[in-house]
C-alpha cells in the first residue's frame, strides 16, 4: 500500500511540473535570445576599481576605468559609441563593424580589425545575447548551473571561424530574464583571463532585463573592479551616423 501511495504521489508531483530530469532548463541557446532589443543608451560609471588587479585583465580595461563615468550607445549589430572626459581631456571611442575609431582631444586613430571575431562588441559585453551574436559563434549546451541562487542554463561559447580566434566563454543565463549572470573568459591557449558577474537585474522595458551592476574578478577571483549602468534607455531609434568619427 505504501509503495502504490509513493508512486500516485511521484506521479502527481510530474503532473504539476516538478521534475527530476536534468535537462530541466532549455538547452537551445536561442531560446535566451533578447529579441526585443535593438539599441540602449547608459550612464556608466565606476564603483569601484583596484589598478594592480584590474592589469592582470586587461591594461587597457585599467585606462576605461581611470575615467571614471562615460556615456555609452549601442545599437545592433556591432555598433558601439563610448565619451567620456578626465583630467580635462576628452576621450571617444567608437567601433563600427570591424572599424575601431579611438579620439583623445584633437588626436584621432583609426583601426581595422578585419575578421577577427574576438573584436567585435556585442551586446554580450552587458550580459545579453543577440542573434547577430550567435551568426558568428557557436554555443554548447554543458549543465545546469546557478549564481547567487539563481537556477541557469551553462553553456560554452566559442567562435565559429577557429582560424581568427580560438578563445571561448562559459556563460550562465537567468532562463527567466534573459541575461547572462556569469561569465567566465578564456584567452586562445584556453587559460582563463576573468570572470564577470551581472548584478542587480531590473526589467527596464516590458520583457527587457538588464543588468545594473557589473562585477570583474580576475584569474586570482579578486574582484578588479564594477561598474554600474544607470539612466538605461532601450530602443529610442538611434541614427546609425553616431557610430563614425
Amino acid at each position: 500500500m505504501r509503495n502504490r501511495n509513493s508512486g500516485a504521489f511521484a506521479l502527481a508531483l510530474l503532473g504539476l511540473g516538478f521534475s527530476t530530469s536534468a535537462n530541466a532548463v532549455d538547452n537551445n541557446i536561442k531560446s535566451y535570445v533578447c529579441e526585443k532589443l535593438d539599441d540602449f543608451s547608459a550612464t556608466v560609471s565606476v564603483v569601484s576599481i583596484n589598478e594592480r588587479e584590474m592589469g592582470k585583465i586587461s591594461k587597457d580595461a585599467v585606462l576605461l576605468y581611470k575615467i571614471g563615468t562615460v556615456f555609452i550607445r549601442y545599437k545592433e549589430p556591432n555598433k558601439v559609441r563610448i565619451e567620456g572626459s578626465a583630467q580635462g581631456s576628452k576621450a571617444t571611442f567608437v567601433l563600427n563593424g570591424s572599424t575601431q575609431w579611438v579620439q583623445l582631444n584633437a588626436a584621432k586613430i583609426k583601426r581595422d580589425f578585419g575578421n577577427s571575431p574576438g573584436k567585435r562588441k556585442s551586446l554580450m559585453d552587458v550580459g545579453l545575447i543577440s542573434d547577430y551574436y550567435l551568426t558568428y559563434t557557436n554555443a554548447k549546451f554543458l549543465r545546469e548551473g546557478s549564481v547567487d541562487g539563481t537556477p541557469c542554463a551553462v553553456f560554452e561559447m566559442s567562435y565559429k571561424d577557429q582560424s581568427e580566434d580560438t578563445s571561448h566563454a562559459v556563460v550562465y543565463i537567468d532562463p527567466k530574464t534573459k541575461v547572462v549572470r556569469k561569465r567566465e573568459s578564456y584567452s586562445q591557449t584556453g587559460k582563463l583571463q576573468a570572470v564577470y558577474f551581472f548584478k542587480n537585474v531590473q526589467e527596464v522595458k516590458p520583457g527587457i532585463w538588464f543588468p545594473t551592476l557589473l562585477e570583474a574578478q580576475n584569474v586570482d577571483r579578486v574582484i578588479a573592479g564594477s561598474t554600474a549602468y544607470k539612466n538605461i534607455k532601450v530602443n529610442t531609434g538611434l541614427d546609425d551616423g553616431i557610430f563614425k568619427l
